[in-house]
């Protein structure tokens, strides 16, 4: 597909706070024909709802949720009843795909051949020391499963666990930026959290003069800043700090349990 068509599509999305309760946020499509498409996603537990409006059916309205790649629920919202809607969607698979959140189709899995990377943008593949060479992402190394609900009742085997891993890693190589770059957005905010931690500890020592509590109070430090890098920061913790200050803290703690 044309990559200047894929833009097109990237550009109907619109992101917005979602209207279902359960779901941290929404992403709203309007195609020229009038089909209104939505994806919501709660991104703590993985799942994402797939709505559409098709113009051409009066306005009928239909809803999937998926979670990890495993459709839990289909439905005709118009009528109430559950309905697989496998080929109501699949019409407008190349317009999900294009939807501005990686973590969002990753949560996907695949599911009605929508991509698991973002469509409709270029990026820089490595392609050796200091050369990166520009590419339309999205298309990776492994075609796309047809994956649908059916297949375990019907004994088809699309891929292996370990094929969808080993795609999937591949996918995330081919869209990482380089070491240099994700280092430089990173160094600062974690070097405030360290900064923040030595305050922290200093505080804590001369107030209370006890290698144990300060011990505590940096193990908690460490589990509070993983957390937050996790919970509000939507990155993956740094491990090399965590385990800096837990490793500090039990140090710290041990000595005032058995020394003092």
């Amino acid at each position: 597909m044309d990559l200047n068509e894929l833009e097109t599509y990237r550009g109907w999305w619109r992101k917005q706070n979602s209207r279902i309760q359960g779901f941290n946020r929404s992403f709203l499509a309007v195609t020229p024909e009038g089909d209104t498409l939505e994806a919501d996603f709660n991104f703590h537990d993985k799942l994402v709802r797939l709505s559409i409006e098709v113009a051409n059916e009066n306005g009928k309205n239909y809803a999937a949720t998926i979670k990890n790649g495993n459709i839990i629920k289909e439905k005709d919202i118009t009528s109430g009843r559950n309905y697989p809607i496998g080929k109501k969607i699949r019409p407008f698979r190349d317009i999900f795909s294009c939807i501005p959140d990686a973590d969002l189709l990753d949560s996907l899995g695949g599911t009605y051949e929508i991509s698991l990377t973002p469509l409709g943008k270029k990026v820089e593949r490595r392609v050796g020391r200091g050369i990166y060479q520009e590419e339309e992402s999205g298309f990776g190394r492994f075609d796309l499963p047809k994956s649908t609900k059916y297949d375990s009742i019907f004994g088809i085997q699309r891929e292996t666990w370990f094929q969808r891993w080993q795609r999937k890693r591949w996918e995330r190589r081919i869209n990482r930026e380089p070491l240099w770059t994700r280092f430089k957005r990173r160094f600062w905010a974690e070097l405030h959290d360290f900064v923040l931690g030595a305050g922290m500890a200093w505080v804590v020592y001369n107030y209370y003069f006890d290698f144990v509590i300060l011990g505590l109070a940096l193990g908690a430090f460490g589990f509070f800043t993983g957390g937050l890098d996790w919970a509000f920061r939507k990155r993956n913790p740094l491990l090399l700090k965590v385990l800096s200050f837990i490793s500090l803290g039990s140090y710290f703690f041990y000595n005032g349990y058995t020394r003092f």
